[in-house]
């Protein structure tokens, strides 16, 4: 249980994903309750190579931090503590339908320009133990924070945000979120994604491809690994509207290589159905084969993470993954709107 700093409420990280819903924060000391806006629950991955990308939106300012209540429960931190699934009879296009059905069911609450989109996320990445490495060995980078982390992102992009990320040492480090202007190549903002992004599955296919109209795919695998990895980008960044993020899915499901696995475990240890690529990524620390998959819940079939899975068998004493590890993982615990930085759903 996690108390807010006012004491007046608390919320429990419970991993559950839920359907649509509302409810009321609580009241502030000064004023009437204010309005909160809760969504499903729905914990989000980043691959290593795009976890930059992946943050809510560019952190600026100094650094302030507190002493935490009562600290969020740590993830595994062991390298063979996180493990993939295994293969499915059932084809990524028939998963992603059912996936895409639900989806096309929900329905969002008005949302205002003045709110913000909260989202508490628990990131994971493997470290190596360099004291059971001999000399020699390279150390790997760390692409992004561990860790439970909160995130309040102004849905129009023209207020400042909130980030605050619990430390090990049950210290919380807060930083504010710029406000954000529109991009073309990236949605950075609620507001954007409901205003830029396709409804259509044909426009959303050429969207992740980065077709204009009548051009083709050039039919490159590493093409296709770009049009997943953009919208693995949506999914764990950023809200999106049911129908943007139906259309997402069934442009997904056109994606080449695509395979279904089950049993699948994210950074919060729940295990769902996952649709994933495989190949070679840049930026997963060093794997020369990984498969980056988004994770699902097998009962409601809402997206719950985003997952980058070791495919390389070890050939050498530096290495540490065992093929079906998981190499990082962003799960999202939970996503609403609130009224203001420092409200919880």
């Amino acid at each position: 249980m996690r108390e807010i700093e006012s004491g007046a409420e608390s919320t429990k990280s419970t991993g559950k994903v839920r359907g649509a819903e509302a409810a009321d924060g609580p009241a502030p000391a000064d004023g009437p309750a204010p309005a909160v806006r809760r969504f499903w629950r729905r914990p989000a991955f980043v691959a290593p190579a795009v976890a930059a990308a992946l943050t809510v939106a560019v952190v600026v300012g100094a650094t302030m931090t507190q002493n935490a209540a009562v600290p969020p429960e740590p993830g595994v931190d062991s390298a063979t503590g996180r493990r993939g699934g295994t293969p499915s009879d059932e084809s990524a296009t028939a998963l992603l339908e059912r996936v895409a059905a639900a989806a096309d069911k929900r329905t969002l609450p008005e949302v205002r320009d003045d709110q913000f989109v909260y989202t508490e996320q628990e990131d994971y990445h493997w470290k190596v133990d360099f004291a059971g490495l001999g000399d020699g060995c390279a150390m790997p980078l760390e692409g992004h924070p561990s860790g439970v982390r909160e995130i309040w992102a102004s849905v129009d992009g023209q207020r400042v945000g909130l980030s605050r990320q619990y430390e090990d040492d049950d210290k919380v480090t807060d930083q504010p979120i710029a406000k954000q202007l529109p991009s073309r190549n990236e949605v950075n903002f609620f507001r954007e994604a409901e205003d830029e992004l396709p409804t259509d599955p044909e426009e959303m296919y050429r969207y992740l491809y980065g077709l204009k109209s009548g051009e083709r795919p050039s039919g490159e695998a590493s093409a296709d690994r770009d049009a997943f990895e953009k919208a693995a980008v949506l999914l764990s960044r950023q809200l999106l509207p049911p129908k943007v993020e139906a259309a997402l899915y069934r442009a997904v499901a056109r994606i080449p290589g695509l395979t279904v696995e089950s049993g699948s475990e994210d950074a919060a240890g729940r295990t769902g159905v996952s649709v994933g690529i495989e190949g070679a990524f840049p930026g997963d620390f060093g794997q020369g084969r990984s498969r980056h998959e988004l994770l699902f819940d097998v009962r409601t079939l809402d997206f719950l993470a985003l997952n980058s899975v070791n495919l390389d068998t070890r050939d050498d004493r530096c290495e540490v993954l065992d093929v079906g590890d998981l190499v990082s993982s962003v799960a999202v615990l939970e996503r609403g709107v609130v009224d203001r930085t420092g409200q919880r759903p």
